[in-house]
């Protein structure tokens, strides 16, 4: 049986008469990487504050290897945190910032070195253990608050949206040694983020949220494969959402539109048929196949590797599409066929 490392049960929090938090139970198991996924404001801070014991619920338990330390104060529930702000001391050397943690928690001074060499050289700044904090790139500072927080080897990682304040080449670099710590560490993480790319990247598992609750849980594939409702959908990435009407098993787009050939979906009434920009196919416009959508090509973008492309329907949809750079493009005003195959297709229930 794998080991719970985390357990959350029931766990609620408001805000005066608001409800930022409603019965959230969930278990981590020790080693995995879990992402709290969400839009600003859905919950997943005040979540990981309740987890790190800097926020006492209003409801509930909070379980550390079997443990309740609903009560118990932060600094004893042996938690790394690694903030969106960096949060070094300026005046402290990057040795002397990772060793505080140690310090406090009287460490012996041989121990001490060893621990903050093992430290910085699991991210790669152990040249650069003199430096100060003002002398350091962004992403450099962030490896010093990475270094800091597995320094005292904790029980469990907190990360609470990390990668937001560094660009995007850094949030690629720091992505990467994320990963690389706490897998080589085996180390439970828990990652805020409203970032769906990072938390599909890092992820064993991820909780999506909103309004303060968990809406799906599950693997990075299956939220991405299989998103439980029209908001997962949106928010893991999928551009095009297209109203239909279900009515004995015949998927109709509403507005007067076709109806579509889809998988079975068993869904009857108002439903949502999400597909990827990237699953659209664009054809000449006398192209015949299942799907067929004839469209004006409203925007075109040359983005490098591929073209993306805004569509209109004539009776309103606008879609998005992306195609390889090797295929023909087409100009703005251009009428084409856009096909959405069946099997890429997904019918969720319209929330």
């Amino acid at each position: 049986m794998t080991e719970v490392r985390l357990a959350l049960e029931g766990i609620g929090k408001n805000w005066g008469r608001l409800a930022a938090l409603t019965d959230i139970s969930l278990k981590v198991p020790r080693g995995m990487f879990l992402s709290l996924l969400g839009p600003s404001g859905c919950g997943k801070t005040t979540l990981l504050r309740v987890i790190a014991g800097t926020l006492a619920p209003d409801g509930g338990r909070v379980m550390v290897d079997g443990a309740d330390v609903t009560r118990v104060p932060t600094h004893r529930r042996n938690m790394g945190m690694v903030f969106q702000s960096f949060a070094l001391f300026p005046h402290l050397s990057v040795a002397d910032n990772v060793a505080f943690p140690l310090q406090v928690r009287g460490v012996a001074r041989a121990e001490e070195r060893e621990r903050v060499s093992e430290a910085l050289r699991m991210v790669h700044l152990d040249p650069l253990a003199g430096r100060f904090p003002r002398e350091l790139s962004g992403g450099q500072q962030q490896r010093v608050g990475l270094a800091r927080a597995i320094v005292y080897q904790p029980t469990i990682l907190l990360l609470d949206e990390p990668l937001s304040n560094l660009d995007a080449s850094l949030r690629e670099e720091m992505r990467l040694e994320i990963s690389q710590v706490t897998r080589q560490l085996d180390i439970t993480a828990i990652y805020v983020t409203h970032d769906q790319r990072e938390a599909l990247a890092l992820s064993d598992a991820i909780a999506v949220m909103n309004h303060g609750r968990i809406v799906q849980f599950g693997s990075p594939e299956a939220i991405y494969r299989s998103p439980a409702d029209d908001f997962v959908a949106r928010f893991v990435g999928y551009a095009n959402a297209i109203p239909v009407r279900i009515a004995q098993g015949c998927v109709r787009i509403e507005d007067g539109g076709c109806a579509l050939a889809t998988p079975h979906v068993g869904l009857e009434g108002a439903a949502t048929a999400f597909i990827h920009a990237s699953a659209v196919v664009l054809k000449a416009e006398m192209s015949d196949g299942p799907n067929r959508l004839l469209c004006t090509v409203v925007d075109t973008a040359f983005m490098g590797d591929h073209v993306e492309y805004v569509l209109r329907q004539e009776v309103g949809l606008q879609l998005k599409a992306r195609t390889p750079v090797d295929v023909p493009v087409f100009a703005r005003n251009a009428v084409v066929a856009a096909f959405l195959p069946p099997e890429k297709l997904i019918i969720v229930p319209r929330t």
